[in-house]
């Protein structure tokens, strides 16, 4: 199987020359931070179409990903837009004489990466060349998780109008069934709900370890919201990560066991509770942690203003993962080029 390559100018680029917007000078700091080989040759698997004309090149679709994901765009919008802005099908490689790949490409190409498992590889592939630079200094570790909403409306439970109990009637019992009562939906199935203080969410949970000090994201996991996050949390635990800090929701035995494993300093917040609360110590340990994890919020902050990731685009535990692959992805290429 084939695809077009792009290796060389077209006479349309070469008249235009150069771009020299704000979303010219973001790429060029992008192109200047990876080295695209490695990556193009995880992609290369992923062929076209063995009849009719050539499909574009792997590499060419990934990076459509990342300016979908970069620019929070639809589908059929980022068609639009390799199409209408010129520094987007620069970066991507499509010579602008050219048609964009249409959406439903965009989709296919989507399915394969989540069909052959090619993101944690790519993933991979980037986060070698970000500690090649030196850019993980492994002075301190962070550990949060944050909601991302499902892309359908959440289910509600059926109304029932109150019937009046006679003497000889037993009680109406409760739909057992949990679509009809209101706590799965039938469109995204996987998602549930969670709960953080009084406010009900559903859909999932996105659970991230980062570098404090430069940001970057070192591990991630997606769960459904229901998910509690001392659970997640060994699973975050990077061994050379230096000091691990932590919310409330992270206490765990196994979290501490795991931490003491490897030697790494423990900076979980403590967790009261109605008959064993905080002593003063705790509490003014506590308020000393929360100033140094807070710094996370802001990775939260960028992912869901800027790169949608406050809803889910997809439906499915599988593609919202790949979603949320892609955002880091992103997020991490962003974050080195402009370090």
């Amino acid at each position: 199987m084939s695809h077009k390559r792009y290796d060389q100018l077209s006479i349309a680029d070469k008249l235009i020359g150069p771009g020299k917007s704000r979303s010219d000078r973001f790429f060029a700091l992008v192109e200047a931070a990876v080295d695209w080989t490695p990556i193009e040759k995880e992609l290369n698997v992923i062929h076209a179409l063995r009849r009719g004309r050539p499909g574009k090149a792997p590499l060419l679709m990934f990076k459509t990903l990342l300016v979908q994901r970069f620019y929070n765009l639809s589908d059929p919008a980022t068609e639009d837009s390799l199409n209408d802005r010129k520094s987007f099908a620069r970066f991507v490689g499509l010579p602008l004489d050219e048609p964009a790949p249409d959406y439903s490409s965009i989709s296919r190409f989507r399915t394969e990466l989540v069909r052959l498992g090619l993101m944690e590889k790519l993933l991979a592939q980037l986060m070698a060349q970000i500690d090649e630079k030196g850019l993980v200094l492994r002075e301190g570790t962070l550990m949060d998780a944050t909601f991302v909403a499902s892309a359908v409306r959440p289910p509600s439970a059926p109304r029932r109008k109150p019937k009046a109990a006679k003497q000889d009637q037993p009680a109406v019992a409760e739909p057992q069934d949990p679509f009809a009562a209101g706590k799965r939906s039938r469109r995204d199935p996987d998602a549930r709900w969670g709960k953080k203080g009084r406010q009900a969410h559903f859909g999932y949970k996105l659970h991230i370890a980062i570098d404090g000090e430069r940001r970057i994201v070192r591990t991630h996991k997606l769960t459904a919201a229901n998910v509690n996050d001392c659970e997640v949390g060994p699973q975050l635990v990077q061994p050379d990560g230096g000091a691990h800090y932590a919310d409330k929701g992270y206490p765990s035995q196994p979290l501490r066991e795991k931490l003491a494993e490897h030697g790494l300093p423990d900076g979980v917040m403590q967790l009261g509770t109605k008959h064993y609360p905080l002593s003063p110590a705790s509490r003014r340990r506590n308020r000393l942690l929360a100033k140094i994890r807070g710094f996370v919020e802001g990775v939260f902050g960028e992912t869901k203003q800027h790169m949608g990731l406050y809803r889910a685009r997809y439906l499915g535990l599988t593609k919202v993962q790949l979603e949320c692959d892609l955002v880091v992805f992103c997020f991490n290429l962003k974050t080195t080029a402009l370090a």
